[in-house]
């Protein structure tokens, strides 16, 4: 009984519960960012050819991939654009190398 207590006490702990939200979070924002990098990089865009037809600067995009800064859901509506995609092919994890067959 005394284990069934600890375990008990481990999986209400708000702090671990809090931490594993962070990096679910964390896991999640890499995978999406990683999706931009692959799909800008197989279409053969820069970082400054994607600002260029984005509207924004440079420095933008590097924030972004380097996930330094979080990006509004215009931005990333906006990079997807500017890839000729959608953001949900993004989202959904589309397999990029159906994408680059095409």
């Amino acid at each position: 009984m005394k284990k069934l207590t600890k375990i008990e006490e481990v999986y209400n702990n708000m702090e671990l519960k809090k931490l594993a939200i962070e990096q679910q979070e964390l896991w999640l924002r890499a995978k999406i960012v990683m999706q931009f990098i692959t799909l800008r990089q197989l279409k053969g865009y820069t970082q400054a050819s994607i600002a260029d037809k984005m509207g924004v600067m440079r420095q933008q995009i590097t924030r972004f991939e380097r996930m330094k800064n979080s990006p509004t859901i215009f931005f990333l509506v906006k990079y997807a654009s500017a890839l000729d995609t959608e953001l949900d092919v993004i989202l959904n994890g589309t397999t990029l190398k159906e994408l680059s067959n095409e």
